[in-house]
This record gives structure tokens, sequence and C-alpha cells, in this order.
């Protein structure tokens, strides 16, 4: 088959394909290293701040209702830089929401 004759059916059956194998692989590693992720999980909530940051982030809250719910009478222009970064170190370890 050239170039010319690979449809987009084509790509997008080539991609479901490497996504399966990716995700084979992932679930793999996760049960590989399911000891390992819980320990580095529970280290990265040993923050307060962080553990409750975490337990708001239900895809009921916004941002901003975090960081008002978190820093309580703080205001949102101190708290969303805090709530920012205490977010970025949860996505970098790949803590979920």
């Amino acid at each position: 088959m050239s170039k010319a004759e690979i449809t987009n059916k084509d790509i997008y059956e080539k991609l479901e394909e490497i996504r399966k194998l990716i995700n084979a692989q992932l679930t793999m590693s996760k049960l590989l290293n399911s000891k390992a992720i819980e320990d580095a999980r529970g280290e990265i909530l040993k923050l307060d701040v962080r553990k409750k940051i975490f337990d708001l982030c239900d895809n009921k809250r916004n941002v901003t209702q975090v960081a008002q719910e978190v820093f309580l009478g703080e205001p949102i222009t101190k708290s969303m830089p805090k709530i920012s970064y205490h977010l970025a170190i949860l996505e970098e370890n790949f803590l979920q929401f």
C-alpha cells in the first residue's frame, strides 16, 4: 500500500492498536509496582493541605472552589497560586483526580 492509499481508517486502526498496547503495558507496570506506587502516594499526600486538595478534586468543584475551601477567608489572588503549585505536584506524580 502506497502512502497515497493510507486512509483515515487505517490510521485510526493503527492508533487504536497502539493505545491497547500502551494500556496493557501501563496495567502491567501498575501491578508490578503497586507497593512502590502506594508508598510514593502516601509520601506525596503527607502534607495535610495537599491531601485536602486531592480529596476535594472530585470533578464537582472547580479549582477556584477548591482554593476557597482549602484556604478559607484568604483572597483568591493568594490562594490560587498555592492551589496551582500543589495541583502541579499531584499531576507530576500521576495522582488522578
